[in-house]
This record gives structure tokens, sequence and C-alpha cells, in this order.
């Protein structure tokens, strides 16, 4: 494997890891999200239930804690769309430096195809070019003769 290869490996091999760790933290942004939505719902169900629910200080602090909650999972949407979107760029560039790769690959295949025929031709002239030389020594002996 070429010079060339082996750095487009390494990039691949990196674009892969960055790529898989935008997944993970899509992973991680879904788990926060879903942990929001369930404090979200305990806070509702005091509210709608038990004694509590009618003293006014406890209203204003779970409004707070909702609102609190709501700015946390618009904070987390538009981390997603973000992260979402940066990972669909590392994915196109995946595939970009993929065929890239498979290009380089190809040509290299293709030299060494080239090379190998270069050296069949070379053994074939040479060993033609002997045979041509024996075949006139063996003319001028004759003549000689």
């Amino acid at each position: 494997m070429s010079k060339n290869a082996k750095e487009i490996g390494r990039i691949l091999k990196l674009q892969r890891q960055i790529h898989q760790l935008s997944a993970w933290m899509l992973v991680n942004l879904d788990r926060q999200d879903e942990q929001l939505a369930e404090k979200q719902e305990r806070v509702l169900k005091a509210l709608s239930e038990g004694d509590l629910a009618l003293q006014d200080r406890f209203i204003r602090n779970a409004s707070q804690r909702l609102k609190t909650i709501a700015e946390e999972q618009a904070r987390l949407s538009e981390a997603r769309e973000k992260v979402e979107a940066e990972m669909a760029r590392q994915g196109r560039m995946l595939k970009v430096t993929e065929r890239r790769l498979a290009t380089v690959a190809r040509l290299e295949h293709q030299a060494g195809e080239n090379r190998r025929l270069a050296d069949i031709l070379e053994r074939y002239i040479t060993t033609e070019a002997q045979a041509s030389h024996k075949l006139d020594d063996l003319v001028s002996k004759a003549m000689e003769a």
C-alpha cells in the first residue's frame, strides 16, 4: 500500500471515529431529553395531585421548574440539530474519502499490473534478442564453413 493510500486510510479511520462520536452524542442528547421529559411529568403530576398544589409557593416553584425544563429542552433540541447536521456532513465526507481510497487502491492495482506486464515483455524481448543473436551466430558460422 502506498504512502498516499495509507494517509487516506488514516483519514478514513479518523472520520469513522468522528462519525461514531456524533452518533454517541445524539444518543446522549436523546437520553438527556428523556430525563427532562420525566422531570416535567413528575412536576405536572405533583401539581395535579396532592394538597401542595393549592399553595402559591409550590405553584411558583413548580412553574419555575417547568420553565427551566422547557429552556433545557430547547437547548438540547438546538444542540441535537447541530450534531445531526455535523453528523450528516461527516457522513458525506466519509463517503468521499471511501471513494477516494477505493480509487487510489484501484490505480495502485493497475500500476502494479502494468509493471508486471512490462517485466514480462522485457523478459520476452530479452529472450527473443538472445535467440536472434544465437541464430545470427549459427548463420555466420555456417557461411564461414
